[in-house]
């Protein structure tokens, strides 16, 4: 367009159409450099991701700080096959901000490359480059809700038993440790300025809390995951110790938020040519 009316005002000599031309064509020039200055400077770091559930988005923290007197503005920024989100950022200041990408299977999940542009301030010229950051979170299977199963343990195991922590009977205490239930905590002794414990409760009962891998034996490979990660959230919630027990990996009775990412991870990264099934 400045070329064409470059054209005709030189060809009719007309000074107002000359003008108009280089105005367009000095307003894409200082949009280069200010398109350029609204992205340069920026630091990013990657602060840890969010583990997340089979179709839901896991979000990742990063850390953005810049030198830029006057700020930043519109950045758009967004992972690989993530959805755009459009940021401001204040002059000499670090901002945190939650960017997500949609997940679509378990297991360790790498977002790829960060996007970072800008359009800024006439939306005419587009600077952007794509950084390579090391980031990382674990995508847990979808919870399939499904019946518990029968009983399947061992003679032995119906011999012998388990003690768990969610029986009747008292059996002592211990020091408090995070994720313990309220319900379990001896305030007596903590109102006597004597610590913080926990009680204890203790039953001799079979494996019926083990989330174990043969007795869902019904189920294909991956439902089989979906279900055990349905029984685990559900323990979690009933405030039940249950255990783990997948081909090559045993994790005992707990509970606590350790113990569920611990199980829910193991679920997350099983290798599937680990089983027969």
């Amino acid at each position: 367009m400045s070329f064409i009316l470059w054209l005709l005002g030189t060809s009719y000599q007309n000074n107002l159409v000359l003008a108009l031309s280089y105005l367009l064509i000095s307003l894409i020039v200082v949009a280069i450099f200010h398109t350029y200055a609204n992205l340069a400077g920026l630091e990013i770091k990657v602060l840890g991701g969010k583990p997340a559930f089979v179709g839901e988005k896991a979000y990742f923290s990063l850390q953005v700080e810049g030198w830029r007197a006057k700020g930043y503005d519109n950045i758009i920024i967004r992972w690989w096959h993530g959805e755009d989100g459009c940021f401001d950022f204040a002059a000499k200041q670090t901002t945190q901000i939650q960017v997500g990408v949609e997940t679509h299977k378990r297991g360790i999940l790498q977002p790829g490359k960060l996007l970072i542009e800008s359009v800024y301030p006439l939306g005419i010229i587009r600077c952007w480059t794509w950084l390579n950051l090391d980031a990382s979170t674990v995508i847990f299977p979808k919870p399939l809700k499904v019946d518990f199963p029968a009983q399947l343990s061992t003679a032995n195991d119906s011999e012998q038993g388990e003690q768990f922590a969610d029986g009747d009977d008292f059996s002592g205490l211990r020091e408090y440790r995070a994720g313990d239930p309220v319900k379990h905590i001896a305030w007596k002794h903590y109102a006597r300025e004597q610590g913080l414990y926990s009680k204890e409760y203790a039953s001799s009962r079979s494996h019926d809390n083990c989330l174990d891998w043969d007795k869902f034996s019904h189920l294909h490979v991956e439902e089989r995951l979906r279900a055990l990660c349905y029984w685990a959230l559900q323990f979690e919630g009933l405030q039940k110790a249950y255990g783990l027990r997948l081909p090559g990996k045993q994790i005992p009775p707990a509970l606590g938020d350790g113990h569920r990412l611990s199980v829910l991870s193991a679920l997350a990264c099983f290798d599937i040519n680990q089983s027969d099934v």
